[in-house]
C-alpha cells in the first residue's frame, strides 16, 4: 500500500498591515512641511548659494526672494545689485527684482550673459566697472543659481582685482555649485578674455567686436 505524495508547503503571501489613516495623515503632512520650508521658507531666512567674496566689497548669490534681498540690505548693507541674469527666463521675478530694490533704494544693474558664463565679455567689464567703484560698494552679484556667470565673474574680480590667479580661485566655484564635468566652457572663456576685460577695464572702454553694455541702473520696471 503506497501512501499519497505529500503536498508541496507553500507559504502564504505576508499581508501588509494597513496603515493607520491618522499616521498616513501625518506622514503627508509631515512631507508637505518639510517641502513648504524648503521651497517657501528657507530661501527667505537663508539666501541662496550666498557667500562672502570681499568683505564690505563683494558678496555673491542666486537670484534671492524679496525677503533675502532685505535681509542681505540690512546684515551686509548691500548698496548694489548686479545681475548677470538672474531672471532671464522669468521677466515677472525680474520685475519683482527691480521693485524690490527700488523699494530698498538700492541700485540694480542687468548685464547678461548665457547660462554657461559665456556670451559677451563686455558684461563682465560692465560687472567689474560697477563692482570696484567704491561708491557703489557693497555690491551683489548674482544669476539664476549664482554657479556659472556668477563664478565667472568672481574669479576675474578675485584675479584682476585681488591678484589671485585664474587657476587658484577656479576650484572654489565647485563650493557654489559649479561643476566642470556639465559645464567645462566657463573656465575656458575666462581665461580668452582676461587680458582683453582687463583693458577694457582699466581704460574704461569696452572689448572691441562685441556690443559695448551700458552702466546704467535699471529703472521703470
Amino acid at each position: 500500500m503506497h501512501s499519497a505524495p505529500a503536498t508541496p508547503f507553500t507559504p502564504k503571501p505576508a499581508r501588509l498591515k494597513k496603515v493607520p489613516a491618522a499616521i498616513l495623515a501625518l506622514l503627508v503632512a509631515v512631507g508637505l512641511g518639510v517641502w513648504g520650508y524648503s521651497a517657501w521658507v528657507r530661501p527667505n531666512i537663508s539666501p541662496r548659494n550666498y557667500g562672502v567674496v570681499d568683505p564690505g566689497k563683494l558678496y555673491r548669490s542666486a537670484a534671492l526672494t524679496p525677503a533675502a534681498v532685505r535681509l542681505v540690505h540690512r546684515r551686509d548693507g548691500i548698496r548694489t545689485i548686479v545681475d548677470l541674469g538672474g531672471f532671464d527666463k522669468n521677466p515677472a521675478g525680474g520685475r519683482i527684482a527691480q521693485r524690490t530694490a527700488a523699494a530698498l533704494g538700492i541700485d540694480r544693474f542687468v548685464f547678461e550673459l548665457e547660462g554657461d558664463g559665456t556670451g559677451n565679455p563686455n558684461a563682465y567689464v560692465a560687472a567689474l566697472t560697477i563692482i570696484n567703484d567704491p561708491a557703489r560698494q557693497p555690491v551683489l552679484v548674482h544669476c539664476s543659481s549664482g554657479a556659472q556667470r556668477t563664478s565667472g565673474c568672481v574669479m576675474l574680480y578675485k584675479d584682476l582685482v585681488l591678484g589671485q590667479p585664474l587657476d587658484e580661485t577656479y576650484p572654489e566655484a565647485s563650493e557654489y555649485r559649479h561643476d566642470p564635468a556639465r559645464n567645462p566652457k566657463l573656465l575656458p572663456f575666462v581665461k580668452e578674455y582676461e587680458t582683453r576685460i582687463a583693458e577694457a577695464l582699466n581704460s574704461g572702454s569696452a572689448i572691441d567686436g562685441f556690443p559695448a553694455m551700458k552702466i546704467e541702473p535699471v529703472t521703470g520696471e
